[in-house]
C-alpha cells in the first residue's frame, strides 16, 4: 500500500511545484489581462515635441536617453520623436503620449553599417528591457514584437504589415529608418 502511494504524492507534489511556477510566471499578465490598469494621463512634458507623455513613456524615454546618450547627428541615436498629433491615424500611440520614435539614421532613409547596427541595439535592448518599461510592443526593420510573444519562424518578431496605414515597404512606413516603441500606460 505505502509503494503505490509514494509515487501518487510524488506525481501531486509535481504538478502543485508546476503550477506555483505557471503562477510566478502568468500571474502578473494574467492579472493585467483579466483586471487591467486604467491608461495613465498624457500629463507630462514631452522632451521631444511640445506635447506630452504618460509617465511611463517618459520613463521609458529617458531610459534609453540613459543608456544610448542624447540624441543628436554623430550619436547613436540622431533624433528621438515622441508626441504627435499622427492626424491621418487617430488609433496611434502617439497623440495619447504613449510612444517614442528612435531613429539611429536621417528619416526616410534606410540605415546601413553603424545606423542599423544601433537600429537593432535599441530595438532589442527594448524588448529586453520590455517588463521594466512597460514595453507594449516595438516595431522595427518591417517587424513587429509585441511584449509576451515569441518570434516567428523567419525571425525577429512578426512581419509588419503597416496596419492598413502605412506602406510596409517605405523607409518610414515599415519603420525602417526608426525604431517605434509603445508602452502599455
Amino acid at each position: 500500500m505505502r509503494t503505490r502511494a509514494l509515487p501518487v504524492v510524488g506525481v501531486l507534489l509535481a504538478v502543485v511545484l508546476l503550477a506555483g511556477i505557471a503562477l510566478a510566471v502568468v500571474g502578473p499578465r494574467l492579472a493585467d489581462v483579466l483586471d487591467p490598469r486604467p491608461p495613465e494621463a498624457c500629463d507630462q512634458d514631452d522632451p521631444t515635441t511640445s506635447g506630452c507623455l504618460t509617465p511611463t513613456a517618459l520613463r521609458l524615454h529617458d531610459a534609453a536617453v540613459a543608456r544610448f546618450g542624447e540624441p543628436g547627428v554623430g550619436e547613436p541615436v540622431r533624433g528621438i520623436t515622441c508626441w504627435s498629433e499622427h492626424a491621418w491615424n487617430p488609433g496611434s500611440d502617439h497623440p495619447a503620449g504613449r510612444a517614442c520614435d528612435f531613429f539611429p539614421a536621417r528619416s526616410g532613409t534606410f540605415p546601413e553599417g553603424d545606423e542599423l547596427r544601433t537600429g537593432w541595439e535599441v530595438a532589442n535592448w527594448m524588448r529586453a528591457s520590455a517588463d521594466e518599461l512597460g514595453v507594449r510592443y516595438v516595431i522595427w526593420q518591417g517587424r513587429i514584437w509585441y511584449r509576451g510573444s515569441s518570434d516567428s519562424d523567419d525571425g525577429w518578431g512578426r512581419p509588419y504589415n503597416g496596419g492598413g496605414v502605412y506602406d510596409p515597404t517605405d523607409a518610414t512606413g515599415g519603420h525602417f529608418d526608426h525604431v517605434h516603441v509603445s508602452v502599455r500606460r
